[in-house]
Order: structure tokens, then C-alpha cells, then sequence
């Protein structure tokens, strides 16, 4: 005969255990999945830590690298201090050297003397060319900002006066006396071709009596070039003397 009972296929098994059973394998599932979390996260705390680190000994080597590189940048600074320094100082001492020696002007003016030329009076004057005064300093300047802010208050402290190396401009006057014209003429053009003059320009020319004799008395103006070197004059060589180099014509030398 064929069974009729409802309960053909249904579990033994109380139903405490079973619900029992089922909590228990969804607890393990969410411990599960919690050690899974938890993993990811001390996976990627890891991972982050060790960028982080990476980060840190990178930023080290920039800063030395920075460290290095600003002392580096200091240190031109200061060179550059000292090269605008010794670059004055040769500038004053080329100033104070006299590259044209006055016996060597002297040669250069009377080369061009004819034989009816005469020369009365020479007359050289200097004048010392003042710098400009340096800038005043204005009120109520703004002061930067620095890395820590505003300035602390106190006033940035003057800057010494730059030595500026004497100048001077030479002017010269030269009288004399001649027979005729063109022996001035000759003169003037022979003074006009000289490396070392510049300006030249005949101010007058008079009849004068000397001796009941009549002359021509002229006066010429001219001033030293400022890039005049007794080097370029033909004629002229450099005599050491007691380890001081001079320049000398060589009528001098010959004499």
C-alpha cells in the first residue's frame, strides 16, 4: 500500500537545530567577509605607507638637492660680489695710471712745427669729471615680504657709496707766432691727424710786430682724447725702468 502521510520528504531533524545550523553558516560568512575587508584594508594602509614613505625619501633628496644647490647659488653670489669689487678697483687703478705721458703729448704737439713756426706758450689744463650724486632714498617705501611675513620693522641698512674711479678731461691751449699762413695751416691739419688730440680748432689769428717785423699770431684749442694711448702714437716704444714700464719717444731715447 502507498503511503498517505503529509509529512513524506519533510527533515527529521528539529527545527531548533536546523535555524540554529543557519545562523551558524551565515555568522561564518560574515566573519568572512569581514577578515576579507579587514585584509583590504591593511593591504592598502600598507601599500599607502610604503608610497608615503617613498614620498618622504624623495622629498629629502630634493631638499638636499636644494640645500646643495642654494649654497651653490651663494657661492656665485659671492663671486660675483668680488668680481664687481676687483673690477672697480681696475678701473681706478687704470684711472690713476697716466697712459699718455706728458713728454710724449708735448712730442705729438710739436711735431707738426714748421721751420717759420714759433711756439709761445702751451697751456694744459685738467678738469676732474664729478659722478652723478647717488639716488635719494624716498620715504615711506614699501618693505617686501618675506618667507615669514612682514619685514621686522627696523629699516634696511644704507648701502655704502660706490668709489667711482676720477675722470678727468684735458683741455689745452697752444700760442705761437708764424711768417706766413700756411705754415698754420700745415700745423692745424698736422694736429688734427694726431691719435691723442681731439677738437682741434684755430680760435684766432692776428698780425702782431715783433722787432718791426710783422708775424701772425694764432692761438689753437684742443683736448686730450679720452681713449688716448701713447702706444698708438708712431714713434713712441715702452723703456722699463726699475720694473716700472714707461712710454718714450725715440728722439728721447736717441738724446
Amino acid at each position: 500500500m502507498r503511503s498517505t502521510n503529509k509529512n513524506d520528504g519533510a527533515s527529521f531533524l528539529p527545527s531548533d537545530y536546523v535555524r540554529g545550523k543557519g545562523q551558524a553558516r551565515a555568522s561564518m560568512f560574515a566573519i568572512l567577509l569581514f577578515v576579507l575587508v579587514l585584509a583590504g584594508v591593511i593591504g592598502a594602509f600598507t601599500v599607502n605607507h610604503q608610497r608615503w614613505n617613498r614620498v618622504r625619501e624623495e622629498q629629502k633628496l630634493v631638499a638636499a638637492s636644494f640645500k646643495e644647490e642654494t649654497a651653490k647659488i651663494e657661492q656665485l653670489k659671492l663671486l660675483e660680489e668680488q668680481r664687481v669689487v676687483l673690477t672697480d678697483k681696475a678701473e681706478i687703478v687704470t684711472a690713476l695710471k697716466d697712459r699718455v705721458p706728458r713728454s710724449v703729448l708735448m712730442g705729438e704737439i710739436i711735431r707738426g712745427i714748421g721751420d717759420g713756426i714759433t711756439l709761445t706758450d702751451v697751456e694744459l689744463e685738467g678738469d676732474r669729471v664729478r659722478p652723478p650724486p647717488p639716488p635719494a632714498a624716498t620715504k615711506g617705501a614699501v618693505k617686501s615680504i618675506g618667507v615669514s611675513g612682514v619685514g621686522n620693522g627696523k629699516d634696511q641698512e644704507p648701502t655704502e657709496p660706490k668709489v667711482h674711479p676720477p675722470k678727468f678731461v684735458f683741455s689745452i691751449s697752444v700760442d705761437g707766432v708764424s711768417a706766413d699762413n700756411d705754415d698754420i695751416a700745415d700745423y692745424l691739419a698736422s694736429l688734427k691727424q694726431s691719435p691723442l688730440l681731439n677738437d682741434v680748432e684755430l680760435q684766432y689769428i692776428n698780425q702782431t710786430m715783433i722787432d718791426s717785423v710783422e708775424y701772425r699770431k694764432f692761438r689753437i684749442t684742443m683736448s686730450l682724447s679720452s681713449t688716448a694711448d701713447a702706444s698708438k702714437v708712431a714713434g713712441t716704444i715702452s723703456v722699463g725702468i726699475d720694473g716700472q714700464t714707461i712710454v718714450s719717444t725715440t728722439e728721447d731715447i736717441e738724446d
